[in-house]
């Protein structure tokens, strides 16, 4: 009897305190209803906030992607043709700069020679296989007669063959239809120099017994009145000495470059005024 007593009592203990704590909880759901519901729903608004947030923020990143390519395909076009006007710029003054050299030589060759000298451009080429010539801008209307020399400051370039009022053509050196008295500079032999045709020149008439060696420099002798005496005309390449022949087989290599020319020198042996 006695131990059904403590039971109830400790049946009826429990209870009031389980009722006891549901009533405090209930308490303070009721004092802060709207904490607790903020609570509950700020965590999902934020979630749902950041959600969108990265999806806005990438889909904003896309379009500014987008925006800025756009730019640059408009933008590269333009970039492009201001790339090309300056490096077109660039290539015209490198080309001015190397004319402006090349006239400056010429003029301090022109000013330094005794000779009158009437300087001339190169404006056309033959490239027919019988004759190595070229055409200047000058010609009888400017002093240009038949037979004159035409040099360069590094040497002789050839002989004027046909003139016109303000063009001439020139027989280069190298023609096998030239021919220019020379003579080696060391040794003070004489000799003519005949074009080979191509790039080649040789220097005839030169006797076995010569002392003549490679690398002697050929110049002009003077007796010709189209060049005066001096002017480098080229240097000994080779030296045969064929049994069968009273002469040596003698070829040179000329001082300059005759398919880079673009500005020559006439030889006119008529004195300026005052000289």
């Amino acid at each position: 009897m006695i131990r059904q007593k403590t039971l109830y009592k400790r049946l009826v203990t429990a209870c009031i305190s389980a009722g006891l704590v549901i009533f405090l909880v209930v308490i303070g759901i009721y004092k802060k209803p709207v904490a607790w519901v903020e609570s509950l729903v700020g965590g999902v608004i934020y979630s749902v906030q950041e959600g969108t947030h990265a999806v806005v923020s990438s889909v904003g990143g896309l379009f500014t992607h987008y925006f800025f390519l756009v730019g640059l395909s408009d933008e590269n076009p333009r970039l492009k043709k201001e790339v090309e006007r300056l490096l077109g710029e660039v290539n015209r003054l490198k080309e001015k700069e190397a004319l402006a050299g090349r006239l400056q030589r010429l003029l301090n060759f022109k000013e330094a020679s005794p000779l009158n000298l009437i300087a001339a451009n190169v404006i056309g080429r033959d490239t027919g296989p019988w004759f190595q010539t070229f055409m200047i801008n000058k010609g009888s209307a400017d002093g240009v007669l038949l037979d004159m020399g035409v040099i360069v400051p590094m040497g002789v370039v050839g002989k004027v063959i046909k003139t016109f009022s303000h063009n001439a053509q020139v027989l280069l050196i190298t023609d096998t239809n030239s021919a220019i008295a020379a003579i080696i500079q060391r040794t003070r032999e004489e000799g003519i120099v005949q074009g080979m045709g191509g790039n080649g020149v040789r220097l005839k008439y030169l006797p076995r017994l010569s002392e003549v060696i490679v690398g002697d420099i050929l110049i002009t002798s003077g007796l010709e009145g189209n060049f005066s005496k001096g002017i480098p005309i080229g240097r000994i390449k080779k030296v045969e000495h064929p049994e069968d022949s009273f002469f040596l087989n003698i070829t040179l290599t000329p001082e300059i470059s005759f398919s880079k020319l673009e500005e020559v020198l006439v030889v006119s042996l008529q004195k300026e005024p005052g000289l």
